[in-house]
């Protein structure tokens, strides 16, 4: 009888592992969905609609008038592209219009600080933060690009109060505040996939090179769904795009 009973028993725990297994192989094995030029949205990754058990909600994306979606840090973004060999998804700030070539100012605000331990995304780089910055007198450097140069009427539209005023209106990569020019203030930061060493001299680059740039977008990296038990800081994509968990990164 106790053997009956042992037997029942292992019958079904080996039932309930089945299950939960097959519940989480399930999450990988789903269908890609597609939304507008997307058409390879699968794990980690999963479209607002798709059955619950696909894809890591963490990824979920949504799509909105053929446009694929990312919800990133109270910010819609357009996804570019998902790459599943590197790890990375590629997205851009819905306020540079494709239309446009004078859109040059981002809708939302974001920084390396959002990206703290504990997010779905990590920064790709290389990965510039350009400054929107505002001054009150011309500003003559290589690191400073005025944008009204890019503008049909000379003039741009900002959702800062300082725009209201006659100013001098420039995109700055990488700067302290320290480092401004007298009387300059920072009204706005945003990320950029530009490697910082074009960046040196901002004249060299037309006002097309810039909008077609933010309207590139920036690259995240998403292998950290993978990490399992690994801590944030000891988690990579080593160079043959494998995730590793490495102690000694984060020592």
């Amino acid at each position: 009888m106790a053997r009956e009973i042992l037997m029942v028993i292992i019958v079904v725990v080996v039932l309930v592992l089945h299950q939960s297994c097959s519940a989480e192989d399930d999450s990988h094995i789903c269908p890609a969905s597609s939304c507008g030029n997307i058409h390879n949205i699968s794990y980690p990754f999963r479209l607002e609609g798709d059955p619950k058990h696909c894809g890591d909600p963490r990824y979920t994306l949504s799509c909105e008038n053929g446009q694929t979606v990312l919800n990133l840090y109270d910010g819609k973004y357009y996804v570019r592209e998902i790459n599943y060999n590197n790890y990375t998804i590629r997205v851009a700030d819905p306020g540079i219009d494709q239309k446009d070539n004078y859109s040059f100012i981002p809708r939302y605000l974001l920084n390396k600080k959002n990206f703290s331990s504990g997010s779905p995304f990590e920064v790709f780089l290389p990965l510039t933060m350009v400054m929107l910055v505002n001054c009150e007198k011309p500003v003559n450097s290589p690191r400073y690009l005025n944008i009204s140069t890019c503008s049909e009427n000379g003039e741009y539209s900002s959702h800062s109060s300082l725009s209201h005023s006659k100013r001098y209106t420039y995109l700055v990569p990488r700067a302290h505040v320290g480092e401004l020019e007298d009387l300059c203030q920072i009204e706005q930061t945003f990320v950029t996939s530009w490697p910082y060493k074009y960046l040196y001299d901002l004249r060299k680059i037309s006002c097309t090179d810039l909008h077609n740039e933010l309207l590139r977008g920036f690259e995240l990296y998403w292998y950290l769904v993978y990490c399992g038990s690994c801590s944030y800081d000891n988690c990579h994509a080593n160079e043959p795009n494998h995730v590793v968990c490495d102690p000694n990164i984060g020592a």
